[in-house]
């Protein structure tokens, strides 16, 4: 099995345990859990540890859900459209999650469940794991994103259709796109997230993002260069997130156009927003 999948989930998650907002939501969500005490844990156990369990409860499924539905959702990316790709995602998540709950509850109670009993919650995690996933590939489709206004204000305008393929945390500005195998690494200013793509219909998708493919392996967006220099000879690149992306001679006729490059390609005609004194 491909494995692609599963390193771009497990890299989502790197960035989502790193977001304090993730943790104080799942944290206010077991807090209230254990505060209502549903299921009948208000009347059977006490407050802290109900509170405790509630907790454990919210951010143990939640980092299961997040990990299997992530990883079957990017690998039915190219066979099935978004919707029903998260659908299916998440109900493929609800037995795993079901799981996960029986076990805890074996642990902190020594419960002892039963087919008959077991058969229910399977069903509505299933049924709860595909809700969420699915909603939350409804509110994550075509963020607006602000774009310089005709009178230097800032304007809506549609979000590159690109950014669909990302996980939620990673949608913002485009930056760059790299080739890797039969994946392209697509990089925002909120991360970088490997999607099955070819670089050519990537770059289809990132309108109205302003950009231009310097190699066969790579597309910049022009607001993303901080400056063009030379490395050894060889005509790159930086970007504000300081990675340096080569211009092969095919693509520099383009780069000289757009003025990154000298008419003469000897040097840096733009250097972007670094400061005047800092040249390649």
């Amino acid at each position: 099995m491909n494995d692609r999948p599963l390193h771009s989930t497990l890299r989502e998650m790197r960035d989502i345990s790193r977001d304090g907002r993730v943790w104080v939501a799942l944290l206010l969500l077991g807090l209230v859990a254990g505060l209502v005490g549903p299921f009948g844990t208000f009347e059977n156990m006490a407050p802290l540890p109900r509170i405790a369990y509630w907790i454990a409860i919210v951010t143990g499924t939640g980092a299961i859900g997040t990990l299997i539905a992530g990883w079957v959702e990017r690998a039915l990316a190219d066979r099935l459209p978004p919707l029903p790709a998260a659908g299916l995602a998440g109900a493929i998540a609800g037995p795993p999650i079901a799981l996960a709950v029986v076990l805890l509850n074996m642990a902190m109670f020594g419960t002892e469940v039963t087919v008959i009993g077991l058969a229910p919650l399977i069903f509505y995690c299933t049924l709860i794991s595909a809700a969420v996933t699915v909603l939350g590939a409804v509110f994550a489709r075509k963020e607006p994103v602000p774009v310089s206004g005709a009178e230097g204000g800032v304007a809506e305008a549609p979000a590159p259709a690109l950014l669909e393929r990302l996980p939620r945390p990673q949608r913002g500005r485009l930056l760059h796109i790299a080739v890797s195998d039969h994946y392209v690494d697509v990089t925002t200013d909120k991360g970088t997230v490997l999607v099955l793509m070819r670089l050519s219909d990537a770059i289809r998708e990132t309108s109205p993002t302003a950009g231009l493919q310097v190699h066969r392996s790579h597309w910049v967006a022009l607001d993303a260069i901080r400056r063009a220099l030379r490395s050894s000879g060889k005509p790159m690149l930086e970007l504000e997130n300081g990675v340096l992306v080569p211009v092969s001679r095919t693509f520099m006729p383009a780069a000289k156009a757009a003025g990154l490059f000298g008419a003469g390609g000897s040097g840096p005609a733009r250097t972007g927003p670094m400061e005047n004194g800092d040249q390649a």
